[in-house]
């Protein structure tokens, strides 16, 4: 026969034991917290990601790689996301079809500066293609010449 002094301590070890359990389960990435991107400063990024590969060589795209647990190629980016990137003055605009692009690659314009996001399962990639400063740079002289 149990007694109420094994009684309440089976009771508060298995309250412990649900209690580890349930702060062990992967509640996802936080979506609350935001830096600027290695590539583009003002482009934002959960400070919860860890960089884990920079292009060095690539002639057409500047691209980071960032490891992200939670995110996945077949569901959409969180709303609260898509909020913080328009409130940091980015505005998504439709990228060019070709044969690989796919669903999860979004991008994204402000100031005549472009980002390619492309989310796959674990992480995601910006790009910012390499020749915008060009376009920059035209804008600019259009201006001077007023």
């Amino acid at each position: 026969m149990l007694s109420w002094r094994r009684l309440g301590l089976y009771s508060f070890l298995m309250m412990g034991l649900l209690g580890v359990l349930t702060g062990c389960g992967d509640a996802g990435p936080s979506w609350t917290s935001y830096e600027g991107a290695v590539n583009e400063k003002s482009f934002p990024v959960p400070k919860v990601a860890n960089k884990s590969d920079q292009s060095g060589n690539n002639s057409e795209m500047d691209y980071v790689r960032y490891t992200l647990s939670g995110i996945s190629e077949s569901t959409s980016l969180p709303e609260v996301y898509l909020d913080e990137i328009k409130s940091w003055g980015w505005t998504e605009t439709r990228a060019k079809s070709t044969s690989n692009t796919s669903n999860s690659l979004r991008v994204f314009a402000k100031e005549g500066h472009i980002v390619h996001l492309a989310v796959h399962d674990g992480f995601f990639t910006l790009m910012v293609p390499r020749n915008d400063t060009a376009t920059t740079t035209v804008k600019s002289l259009a201006d001077d010449e007023e």
